[in-house]
């Protein structure tokens, strides 16, 4: 099986048209499955109100799909979020030509510039995800958990997306913070067992070895042990659309790999409250107490 991760936003109805709703937390997830494809969608069900409902749902995304047809406050740091993250690949869904007009004014320079404008029907929305090939890193076996609870006669069970590589059934993994081994007892696609899930997919998985009260989203499971950084330093990079970049030394939230960890900037470089693994080569980061909360990324150092 394929599998297809789409973030969306502000597109109820269509969302209603064309999935199932899975699973229902600050984070709703919805799904369905054309042929041997598996699309998965993630809405930032708790957004605005939580920032990190947000980006959560950004950051495995392999595709974005935005409703314009609102232009307000959540928008725009939904348009930030994506840039800073480098979503390339979406549409931008508009019910008249003076919506599609006015966002594309919005999103000039921004990623969003290179999505397609899109008004048809939702299945014409499917149509595309099907035909949509995405292009993923590989970097060794890569799991983010998203996810977690305790099942009877089972034991603990994730949900999350496998970001790199291949997750195998019997394989043993490290799960980042705890930086324990585990061994993956069963693994679940769209509530059917299999034995190995590829790049992309959204998987169950049965672990041994680690309670769920351990987990805690955005823990990776991976085939070597993450290093955890706590101060981290590279290139200090704000959005364009601020109007004031902050001054000296303030209080900044990550809010990437599905983490929201507190911490300062001090003197451009990031110090955390605690450390974090780092797999990217870029951080997302933000200030709650700010308009807009969405402020820039670090660009890592090598």
């Amino acid at each position: 099986m394929s599998s297809l991760t789409v973030f969306v936003f502000n597109i109820p109805e269509i969302l209603r048209e064309v999935s199932k709703k899975n699973t229902d937390s600050d984070i709703t997830i919805h799904s369905r499955k054309d042929g041997d494809l598996i699309t998965t969608f993630l809405e930032p069900s708790r957004f605005p109100e939580k920032l990190s409902s947000l980006t959560d749902c950004i950051y495995p995304s392999d595709y974005a799909i935005v409703g314009v047809d609102t232009i307000d406050r959540s928008f725009g740091e939904a348009l930030m979020a994506l840039d800073l993250m480098g979503k390339t690949h979406g549409m931008m869904v508009a019910s008249s030509e003076e919506n599609a007009e006015r966002a594309k004014k919005i999103a000039r320079g921004t990623v969003l510039e290179g999505y397609e404008i899109y008004s048809g029907s939702p299945m014409g929305v499917v149509e595309r995800l099907i035909q949509f090939k995405p292009q993923r890193e590989q970097r060794g076996t890569l799991v983010i958990i998203d996810h977690f609870f305790q099942v009877k006669s089972v034991g603990t069970v994730i949900l999350g997306f496998v970001l790199s590589g291949k997750l195998s059934k019997h394989q043993k993994l490290f799960i980042s913070g705890l930086n324990v081994e585990v061994q993956v007892r069963s693994i679940q696609m769209h509530d059917v067992d299999v034995d190995e899930a590829e790049t992309g997919s959204r998987v169950g998985a049965a672990l041994k070895n680690v309670d769920a009260d351990e987990l805690q989203r955005g823990m990776f499971l991976s085939d070597s042990v993450l290093k955890q950084e706590k101060e981290i330093s590279g290139r200090v990079v704000y959005h364009s659309a601020l109007k004031r970049v902050p001054d000296g030394d303030f209080e900044i939230f990550v809010s990437d790999e599905m983490i929201y960890q507190r911490g300062q900037m001090v003197s451009g470089k990031m110090v955390l409250d605690r450390p974090i693994p780092v797999v990217n080569k870029s951080i997302l980061f933000s200030n709650p107490n700010l308009s807009p909360r969405v402020l820039g990324k670090m660009e890592i150092s090598d």
